[in-house]
């Protein structure tokens, strides 16, 4: 039988979960309106960076799993509501996933850490190479199969990852504490 302190510790749990997955839902949400209004102009991939440094800010202020719900559901979202879905693509895969991968792989050393990187960019950068050129059918100058463009891409993606982290510093050692979000997280 449930007494009145199981269930008012129950809904506290949800309350303490439901939050998280608001904010989680309403940042999904911006993350699309991002997406489309850059698949509708030139600035596509600048709205995949941007919501790419929202998932960064999921990540340190929320935590993993939270980010990985906000990434799925801007995810799905994004599949079904942009118009070019291929920007949808590149924000799941460089905007979305890798952000929360890039967690995971900076508690090595530098020594560990850049080669699980480089190997997570190069798989996706190659995942991209390959649904562009025979899913959505890109034109052929646009990706291609040889060395420099996959050498180009892998140098932009590593000055992608100082860029974020640079700015998750620039958030956590000078931003934090002046917004004060953490009142709202």
């Amino acid at each position: 039988m449930k007494t009145k302190d199981n269930r008012s510790a129950g809904a506290a749990k949800k309350r303490g979960n439901a939050r998280p997955i608001a904010i989680c839902g309403i940042l999904a949400a911006l993350c699309v309106v991002l997406l489309y209004i850059g698949s509708l102009t030139v600035f596509d991939l600048t709205a995949v960076v941007v919501c790419a440094l929202i998932t960064m800010l999921v990540v340190v202020e929320l935590g993993n799993k939270y980010a990985w719900i906000m990434v799925g559901a801007a995810g799905v979202l994004a599949l079904i509501l942009v118009p070019v879905k291929l920007s949808a693509v590149i924000y799941i895969l460089i905007g979305g996933i890798y952000p929360i991968m890039k967690g995971y792989y900076e508690v090595y050393r530098n020594l560990i850490a850049w080669p699980l990187k480089l190997s997570t960019l190069g798989t996706m950068l190659l995942i991209l190479t390959i649904l562009s050129k025979f899913l959505f059918t890109a034109e052929e100058t646009y990706f291609l199969f040889s060395f420099w463009p996959i050498i180009i891409g892998l140098a932009f993606l590593v000055v992608y990852d100082l860029a974020l982290t640079g700015c998750v510093t620039f958030y956590i050692v000078k931003l934090r504490s002046r917004l004060g979000l953490k009142k709202l997280f």
